[in-house]
């Protein structure tokens, strides 16, 4: 048995109101993102047992757990209204405010979903939380780029800078991993010191993080800040992939799985219609009604959707289901 779910719509709560509404580029398309079912493909795939007795349904669904944006220009952010403070100068980077389709370089930012109540999530009591996956070990590289334990430093002392308590979350920001984000250091110096840890070359599989390969947009490795030949929204999703890895891989901030089972989405210029990670072509129109936008000012914003699996108890509202269908 299958069993679909509602796209229940909660009330939003005055606080979450305010909170999207501080956010100066995006809160009309976070709101949006929420409550996008295109997107979370809710379904019930099972039951859930208690000592052995059935105690509730096992829920399959996507959940908004990140936005990412990148930027051409260091410190500049379409979340952070008067950008990243206190970054440090960059030195020897690009600065760069070209829109040139052949100039791919970029700034990228982590940031964690903003803290409010999530339509359909709230519902079926499938969130961010339930999404995470343990960290078992971080990659060890050779320090000939930035520490990490510097880098994680530096981030965490500038989310605490940052942090409210329903606005987003910094898990990085490349200006202060400068050096690596500009030659992929790290990278190279493992795949140089470990052959076959972390191979370079792109071999297609289904798990990226394995092979190297993000699907059909090409090799993961070395995680830096350019890459000449895709087109800037292509880019642009392939750096934020980047930048949750390194995240989540060398500096341990980033709880959630970053694989070619997760889905982006677009979130600035436009809202998109969400897609898997690796996927060509992007969603474009005539095959898509909200097809991937080229941006006029070069930032753009993605807001990434892992899957996870949870279990709703038999009390659940009944506005959260609707009939099965076998």
């Amino acid at each position: 048995m299958r069993v679909l779910l509602t796209s229940w719509i909660p009330t939003w709560t005055l606080p979450g109101a305010l909170a999207l509404a501080q956010l100066p580029a995006l809160p009309t398309l976070f709101a949006g993102a929420m409550g996008d079912m295109q997107c979370a493909r809710q379904s019930v795939t099972g039951q859930c047992y208690c000592a052995g007795i059935p105690c509730g349904l096992r829920v399959q669904r996507y959940v908004p757990v990140a936005i990412v944006e990148t930027t051409r220009t260091p410190g500049d952010s379409l979340v952070a209204a008067s950008g990243l403070p206190a970054l440090p100068e960059v030195i020897g980077g690009t600065r760069s405010s070209s829109l040139s389709i052949t100039d791919t370089t970029a700034e990228a930012h982590v940031w964690s979903f903003p803290r409010v109540p999530i339509p359909g999530v709230d519902c079926a009591t499938c969130s961010a939380a339930s999404a995470q996956v343990p960290i078992l070990t971080t990659v060890t590289a050779p320090d000939i780029c930035e520490p990490v334990a510097r880098t994680a430093q530096a981030i965490g002392a500038l989310r605490q800078q940052l942090d409210a308590p329903v606005l987003p979350s910094l898990l990085y920001a490349s200006e202060l991993d400068w050096q690596n984000w500009r030659t992929g250091c790290r990278d190279l110096a493992i795949a140089t010191a470990q052959i076959g840890l972390a191979p370079l070359a792109c071999a297609a599989g289904p798990e990226f993080a394995a092979d190297n390969c993000i699907g059909r947009w090409g090799p993961l490795r070395p995680r830096q800040m350019r890459e000449p030949g895709p087109t800037p929204p292509l880019y642009s999703a392939k750096t934020a992939v980047r930048a949750m890895s390194l995240a989540r891989e060398q500096l341990g901030l980033f709880a959630f799985p970053v694989d070619t089972q997760g889905k982006p989405q677009q979130a600035y210029p436009a809202l998109s219609a969400c897609f898997a990670v690796g996927q060509l072509p992007l969603p474009q129109l005539p095959w898509s009604a909200r097809p991937v936008s080229v941006s006029m000012d070069g930032r753009y914003a993605w807001i990434y959707w892992p899957q996870t699996t949870c279990c709703v108890g038999l009390a659940t509202p009944a506005q959260c289901l609707v009939t099965g269908r076998r």
